[in-house]
């Protein structure tokens, strides 16, 4: 799909499907929700600064109760993992912008973990009900 803003919704979409077929229609889908804004806004306003671009949205199930969601993008490399955690220690409006959808992922999720391999960025997380 269209590594912008507008193709949210449709990413949304996708992994609430897959969330249901993993059935955690019980569990925190809202926090799922953030996971993949957040994973999908940073390559829609960062991956690709210059032109137009694309990104992958797939998911699993490696077992029951639990969903593996892969973002992948052709842009610039960028390894969410290596990135400095906002210090939460200052006010808001000492605070510098940024940081705090990787410093989400990594609370919210079961596991994350980045790659880069043929010229793609592989952000994976795995959520599960117990999260």
């Amino acid at each position: 799909m269209a590594a912008e803003m507008s193709s949210l919704g449709a990413a949304m979409e996708f992994v609430r499907k897959g969330a249901l077929e993993a059935n955690l229609q019980n569990g925190p889908l809202n926090e799922l929700d953030l996971l993949v804004e957040e994973a999908v806004a940073n390559v829609c306003r960062h991956a690709y600064p210059d032109k137009p671009g694309i990104m992958t949205v797939t998911y699993s199930i490696p077992v029951p109760g639990a969903l593996s969601v892969e973002i992948a993008d052709q842009g610039i490399e960028f390894n969410p993992l290596s990135a400095k955690p906002p210090d939460l220690t200052l006010d808001l409006e000492h605070r510098p912008i940024g940081g705090l959808g990787i410093f989400l992922l990594k609370t919210l999720a079961t596991s994350l973990t980045y790659r880069r391999e043929a010229g793609w960025n592989h952000l994976t997380f795995r959520f599960s009900a117990n999260s």
